[in-house]
């Protein structure tokens, strides 16, 4: 029979400036067992992320943003979901001289994966898959 897969675990935040650092702390605290160069590249994924749902999208009912994570084997994958922005988040040319756009840049170099999906309440959720090096 094959291994369950486990449930995800989520926190809910508030929309706002404080929320990537909230959502640093409850992955520190969560998943302590995590290879330490794992977790220093889930916690800048999931900085980014949540970050750019807060600058980029509306928020959830309640004035939120959903943070999830699944523990897998091999990786961990860190979900945002919001309420949906008019652009799809994607990687930007980088410049060096700004002081924003680098953000999914860096997503997408620390990550095997990474993705964006817009549920049919529109609902817009952004994952990164980190793997155990």
């Amino acid at each position: 029979m094959p291994a369950a897969i486990p449930a995800p675990e989520r926190l809910r935040v508030p929309h706002q400036s404080g929320a990537p650092g909230q959502v640093r702390r409850w992955l520190r605290d969560a998943l302590p067992d995590l290879p330490d160069e794992a977790r220093d590249d889930l916690l800048v994924c999931a900085t980014e992320l949540v970050s750019n749902a807060v600058r980029h999208a509306r928020p959830l009912p309640g004035n939120e943003v959903c943070v999830t994570y699944v523990l897998g084997p091999a990786d961990v994958e860190v979900r945002v979901a919001d309420g949906g922005s008019r652009t799809h988040p994607h990687v930007c040319s980088v410049n060096l001289d700004s002081a924003h756009g680098r953000g999914m840049f860096i997503v997408s170099k620390l990550s095997t994966d990474w993705g964006a999906r817009t549920l049919g309440d529109g609902t817009q959720e952004v994952w990164a898959r980190i793997p155990f090096r």
